[in-house]
C-alpha cells in the first residue's frame, strides 16, 4: 500500500491529483482489454485511429511548413485526421500495417527504458519487419501482436494502479498472465467465426446439391415424358401401318372378287355362244 502511495504522490506531484490518477490509469486498463481481446475483430477501428493520429501529425507538418497559425493550423490537423481515418478505415490494412509498427515501436522503448538512439533504432526495425511480416500472415499475427500489446499495457496500468512496481514478479507476471488471457480469447473467437463460416459454407453446398439434384430428377422425368410421348407416337404410327396393310388387303380381297365375276360372265357367254350355235345345220351345209 506504501509503494501505491508512493507512485500516487509521484504523480499528484506531477501535477495530478489521486483520483485523476486513478481514472486515467483505469482507462489504461479499459483501453488495453480492449485491444487484447477483440484486436483482430476490431481491426478496421484501429486503423481508423491511427488515420487519425497520422493525420494530425501530417496536418501539423503542414502547417508549420506553410507557417499557419491558430485555427487555421487547427483546421490544416482537423482535415488532416478526417481524411486519412477514412482512407485508412477504407484500406484498413494499412493502417493495421502502421498500429503494428507503432505498437512495437513503442512496447520496445518502454520495455528497454532507455530512450537513446540505437535503442529507438532497434525498435523501429524490429516494428517495421513484424509490420511488413503481418501483411503476409495476418489474421495469426494481429492477434498475437495485438494480444501482447493490449495486455503489455494493461497489465503496466494494473501493475502500477495496485502499487506493485517493486515487485519484479508482479512487473512480468500481471502483464504475461493477461497476454496469455487475450491470446486464448482471441484465436478461440476466431476459430469459432472459420467454424460458423465452415458450417454456412457446407449448407450452402448441400442446398447446391440438392437444387442439382431436383433439377437432374426434373430432367429425367421430361425425358420419361418424351419417350413416353415418343412410343405413344410410334404405337399410332404403327396402327396406321396396321390399318393401310388391312385396306390393301381389302382392296386386294375386292379386285380378286372383280375378277372372279369377270371370269363368271366369259364362261356364261361363252356357253350362250355355244348353244347358239347350230352344228347341224352347219354339217349340212357342208355336206
Amino acid at each position: 500500500m506504501s509503494d501505491m502511495m508512493t507512485q500516487v504522490n509521484q504523480i499528484v506531484g506531477n501535477g495530478l491529483s489521486f483520483l485523476q490518477s486513478t481514472v486515467i490509469l483505469a482507462v489504461t486498463i479499459c483501453i488495453g482489454l480492449i485491444i487484447g481481446l477483440f484486436g483482430l475483430k476490431l481491426a478496421r477501428v484501429w486503423a481508423a485511429l491511427v488515420g487519425l493520429v497520422l493525420g494530425v501529425a501530417a496536418g501539423g507538418i503542414v502547417s508549420v511548413v506553410a507557417g499557419l497559425n491558430g485555427m487555421a493550423s487547427v483546421g490544416a490537423m482537423a482535415g488532416g485526421a478526417v481524411i486519412l481515418a477514412i482512407l485508412v478505415c477504407v484500406f484498413y490494412r494499412v493502417g493495421i500495417f502502421f498500429f503494428v509498427w507503432l505498437a512495437i515501436f513503442s512496447m520496445g522503448v518502454s520495455a528497454i527504458n532507455q530512450q537513446v538512439i540505437p535503442v529507438i533504432a532497434v525498435c523501429g526495425v524490429l516494428g517495421l519487419v513484424l509490420a511488413i511480416v503481418t501483411m503476409k500472415m495476418f489474421d495469426p499475427l494481429v492477434i498475437i501482436i495485438t494480444s501482447i500489446y493490449g495486455g503489455y499495457m494493461a497489465g503496466n496500468a494494473a501493475v502500477s494502479m495496485l502499487g506493485l512496481g517493486n515487485y519484479l514478479a508482479a512487473v512480468i507476471g500481471v502483464p504475461v498472465v493477461l497476454i496469455a488471457i487475450c491470446v486464448a480469447v482471441q484465436f478461440i473467437m476466431r476459430s469459432r467465426q472459420v467454424g460458423r463460416k465452415q458450417v454456412k459454407k457446407a449448407g450452402e453446398h448441400r442446398e447446391k446439391e440438392s437444387r442439382e439434384a431436383e433439377v437432374e430428377q426434373a430432367r429425367m422425368l421430361l425425358d420419361d415424358d418424351n419417350m413416353d410421348d415418343t412410343e405413344a407416337t410410334d404405337l399410332e404410327d404403327d396402327d396406321d401401318l396396321e390399318t393401310d396393310y388391312d385396306d390393301v388387303l381389302d382392296s386386294e380381297d375386292s379386285l380378286d372378287g372383280d375378277y372372279d365375276e369377270d371370269e363368271g360372265y366369259l364362261d356364261d357367254d361363252l356357253e350362250s355362244g355355244y348353244d347358239n350355235l347350230d352344228f347341224d345345220d352347219d354339217f349340212k351345209i357342208i355336206e
